[in-house]
């Protein structure tokens, strides 16, 4: 029985690449960045930053491809990396909305000792804090800071006004400001 052989245009490109041949790379971008795209999009949402996130990935491909024996295939090796990325730029969101979380919420505390806390204490404080919050505040907090959701966003899934997401988080804030105020008194006493 004859082997089949199936043209892949992409995987020849990579070859060709590989081979020496540097403007079979132009033609790869051109020819996968799509797949690249709706693989980011996919992967970190419709607001996320795909020119971006896209760029990095090709960096990271772009540095490795030339010494790669691709076992799994080109696709597959490549949509993994910017799979990676997208990840990676969730996960720097999220540590930005906490990070941001804190220091809103930390900058309105009266005298807070910067020395003695460190920000994993903050942090823990703070979370140990949002899970004594209602139900509702904890909701507005988390798809806020920790989920990254826009208050418009909060609003639609949600099915609230906007204005119900924006003193909602108001008032988890105030409270978590006022119960954080409360400890440090305590502290210092």
């Amino acid at each position: 029985m004859a082997k089949t052989i199936i043209y892949n245009p992409i995987e020849s490109l990579v070859l060709s690449y590989q081979g020496g041949d540097k403007t079979a790379l132009k033609k790869l971008i051109k020819a996968f960045n799509p797949k690249i795209r709706s693989s980011i999009r996919f992967q970190a949402g419709i607001n996320a930053p795909v020119d971006d996130i896209s760029q990095e990935s090709w960096y990271a491909i772009i540095d490795k491809i030339g010494e790669t024996k691709f076992t799994i295939g080109f696709e597959v090796w490549a949509l993994s990396i910017a799979r990676r990325k997208a990840i990676d730029w969730i996960r720097a969101q999220r540590t930005n909305r906490e990070v941001f979380a804190i220091s809103e919420i930390v900058d309105s505390v009266d005298q807070i000792d910067e020395e003695a806390e460190s920000h994993e204490d903050l942090l823990k404080k703070l979370r140990l804090e949002i899970l004594r919050l209602p139900k509702t505040h904890q909701l507005m907090i988390s798809m806020f800071y920790l989920q990254s959701y826009s208050i418009e966003e909060i609003s639609q899934v949600l099915q609230i006004p906007v204005g119900t997401v924006k003193s909602r988080l108001f008032k988890a804030r105030e409270y978590l400001k006022q119960t954080l105020n409360q400890k440090n008194k305590k502290v210092e006493s």
